[in-house]
């Protein structure tokens, strides 16, 4: 009996260690895929050994996307209307703003630049344009600028996204303007 329980041990122990031993070689062989699989999608460019994108194109830093403004948005819009909302006080400022232009705005330290309006605003791999000048998604890029602070940015005006940072006052591009 004392035998028979010697060996049931024995065997018990070398369950355990040939169990434990096969999940542990299967964690390191499937550790090596991970290995191989990523090494694979890390290639090389030539002698500068930087690392390229696999889906062809090199991993360069991003440009800033070119902005197209269509003829007939451009012969439509001339301005843009924004609203400025002083946080203290909770006073509005309608500002009429012209495109291409600075434009200061009466009895505070700010200066917009619109750089451009796209009444219907879209973004493709290539570039940032207006699918039609129809003010379905109007957007406008503007550069602000207080004292020797200067914010660039896009003003959506159905979307609270890529809001212009200020401490002092909110922006809210109202539309397009003649």
């Amino acid at each position: 009996m004392r035998r028979y329980s010697i060996v049931l041990l024995c065997f018990i122990t070398l369950l355990f260690f040939f169990g434990c031993s096969q999940n542990t070689v299967k964690e390191d062989s499937t550790s090596q895929k991970n290995e191989q699989t990523q090494t694979a999608n890390v290639k090389t460019a030539g002698d500068n050994q930087a690392p390229v994108n696999t889906h062809g194109s090199d991993m360069q830093p991003k440009q800033p996307k070119q902005i197209i403004v269509p003829d007939s948005v451009a012969k439509k819009f001339k301005a843009v209307n924004i609203n400025i909302t002083d946080k203290k006080t909770d006073k509005v400022i309608p500002v009429k703003a012209k495109i291409g232009e600075k434009t200061s705005v009466p009895n505070t330290d700010i200066v917009i630049f619109v750089e451009a309006y796209l009444p219907d605003f879209t973004m493709g791999t290539e570039n940032i344009t207006s699918a039609s000048d129809e003010e379905k998604n109007p957007a406008v890029k503007v550069a602000i600028e207080r004292k020797d602070n200067k914010v660039e940015g896009w003003l959506f005006k159905n979307f609270d996204i890529h809001k212009i940072e200020d401490p002092d006052y909110d922006y809210a591009l109202i539309g397009g303007a003649n």
